[in-house]
């Protein structure tokens, strides 16, 4: 996210930026795959399809998170992209099973409310009826891919899937970026300047390691219903003080509430079974 705010400034052109950047996370996955899974063995492995999917539910939300932001803004796209962990969260505790406390659950609300205040902006413009379904389609969206990861962590990936898994959602990604710059140059004549490919090169590292690590946490055996809160909140709360700090926005009263209910609910999520268990609640 601090990345995409620097796009601005250095007159980089997204679409460009995004393609490139899943280029450089395909190759990385590749480069750093020891599973010993070839990717002409890939297809017959159970998670393939989920990968193939998330991979062009990753190109397309990116760019569907783009028009929102664009034409509704940036805080109700991203409380829309963030308030979606309700999904994966539901069905890590209802499917999975996973253990739920007092904790855990005021963990999550304020989670919620954290998303909501951190990113409320004293704003009030109009919005574009015609584009109100944007965020919407963020919010499902970003719940799907979640859900998805928890479910193959949890069903599909076993010992050595993990990265080949990432491997196939970035190449999935990389080679529908690759059609969309095909059409474009047909049309516009055009192709990715030097600074999309700089910007793209430096975006795919974070974006590959990102993916990467959230799974790994999940693989390791972390719940779900605990990993994507603190994953999403994290996000928000350095995101907002990058913000205030390294670009000198100023924060409201509302923000400022948010962040602090942000590092409350990383604590209460992150040691929710130990402080259960001090406090003697199952």
């Amino acid at each position: 996210m601090i990345i995409f705010k620097m796009f601005d400034r250095f007159k980089v052109n997204t679409l460009n930026a995004i393609v490139v950047n899943y280029w450089v996370a395909a190759t990385l996955s590749i480069v750093l795959d020891s599973s010993g899974i070839s990717l002409e063995k890939a297809p017959i492995e159970p998670w393939f399809f989920q990968a193939i999917m998330m991979g062009f539910l990753f190109i397309t939300l990116f760019n569907i998170i783009a028009k929102s932001t664009q034409n509704i803004g940036v805080s109700v796209t991203t409380v829309a992209n963030k308030m979606s962990l309700i999904m994966p969260v539901m069905f890590s505790i209802f499917v999975l099973l996973d253990a739920v406390n007092i904790v855990k659950v005021i963990g999550i609300v304020l989670a919620l409310l954290a998303v909501y205040l951190t990113t409320k902006s004293d704003n009030r413009s109009a919005v574009d009826k015609r584009f109100i379904v944007y965020p919407f389609i963020v919010f499902i969206g970003s719940g799907i891919i979640d859900t998805l990861f928890k479910y193959n962590d949890e069903f599909t990936l076993g010992e050595n899937g993990l990265e080949p898994f990432v491997s196939w959602i970035f190449i999935t990604s990389s080679l529908l970026g690759l059609i969309v710059l095909i059409f474009k140059y047909v049309r516009e004549k055009s192709l990715p300047d030097r600074n999309s490919i700089i910007a793209g090169f430096i975006l795919g590292f974070p974006n590959y390691f990102s993916i990467y690590f959230l799974l790994k946490s999940l693989n390791i055996g972390m719940e779900g219903s605990v990993v994507i809160p603190l994953n999403n909140i994290s996000i928000v709360a350095v995101s907002a003080l990058s913000g205030i700090f390294i670009f000198r926005e100023k924060g409201t009263k509302s923000n400022i509430i948010g962040l602090l209910m942000a590092i409350i609910a990383i604590g209460l999520l992150a040691f929710s079974n130990e402080i259960g268990s001090v406090l003697g609640i199952g």
